[in-house]
């Protein structure tokens, strides 16, 4: 077993969705033009308007990713609205995501305010999971053209047509399913259960490319990226791989993931 991960062989086991990578990425101050442009594409292609300006509240901190193994790996932001963003990406998927998403969307809810707080000062919170492996069809084969953004959406049980909550969703989740993604900007994925169809938004399609493919060194240059942000994201990314503390951060998280695995496994026999 390797004992560290050198700038060489880095490439094979860090990805744009490494969790220490996603935190350095879109959790950094330096970055937040990157996180607002990732996160205004997911708003774009759900039809959702843009946020102005973001403000990251969980700041990337390598001492304490270095010396906290458990240390939470979601990124949290505040737009100049004062609404309130939870991005995780998960590389492994398990059954309880749902009920963890919920748990957690819940609790950046419920944050927001102190004790003898007035209620109107809540705001609406979003959710974004970007997941490597599927949760809707959990344990099933992926099928070519299968919807990958899901957004909710409350409604009375009885009309369909009418939000339950007049004024918004306290929560939104947007979950995104990246086994499903298509490597071709004119993809056609599936919007509900009759025959319609759509693309994902441009903006979209290139950050979940980014995320998918991000690794190659020819990146860029192979798919004639112009994305300003993405490629600011990709130098990011190289950055990464030749900075030893950060290769050492994920490759200490990477044993623990490991380590833990194998406890929970031993645990069961």
């Amino acid at each position: 077993m390797e004992k560290e991960w050198t700038e060489k062989n880095a490439r094979r086991h860090i990805s744009p969705t490494s969790d220490i990578f996603v935190r350095y990425l879109l959790a950094s101050p330096k970055n937040s033009d990157i996180t607002k442009s990732f996160i205004n594409a997911v708003l774009e292609d759900a039809g959702t308007a843009p946020v102005e300006s973001v403000k990251i509240t969980s700041p990337f901190n390598l001492r304490q990713t270095v010396h906290d193994k458990e240390t939470i790996m979601d990124v949290k932001v505040q737009d100049s609205a004062g609404r309130s963003y939870d991005i995780e990406i998960q590389n492994i998927t398990s059954a309880e995501l749902m009920e963890r998403l919920n748990y957690y969307g819940t609790h950046l809810y419920f944050d927001q305010i102190g004790e003898s707080e007035q209620y109107d000062r809540l705001k609406h919170c979003i959710i974004i999971c970007l997941l490597r492996a599927h949760i809707y069809g959990y344990g099933n084969r992926v099928v070519p053209n299968e919807k990958m953004h899901h957004v909710s959406h409350m409604v009375h049980y009885d009309d369909h047509e009418t939000p339950f909550y007049p004024g918004g969703d306290p929560q939104i989740y947007h979950i995104l399913e990246l086994d499903r993604f298509e490597n071709n900007a004119e993809a056609l994925y599936d919007i509900d259960g009759s025959s319609r169809q759509r693309k994902l938004s441009c903006g979209l399609f290139a950050w979940l490319r980014f995320f998918s493919d991000g690794a190659r060194e020819d990146f860029m240059e192979k798919y004639k990226e112009t994305d300003v942000l993405v490629g600011k994201a990709k130098r990011e990314y190289e950055k990464f791989l030749k900075n030893q503390q950060l290769r050492d951060a994920q490759f200490r998280h990477e044993m623990w993931l490991h380590d833990r695995a194998q406890d929970k496994a031993d645990a069961r026999k």
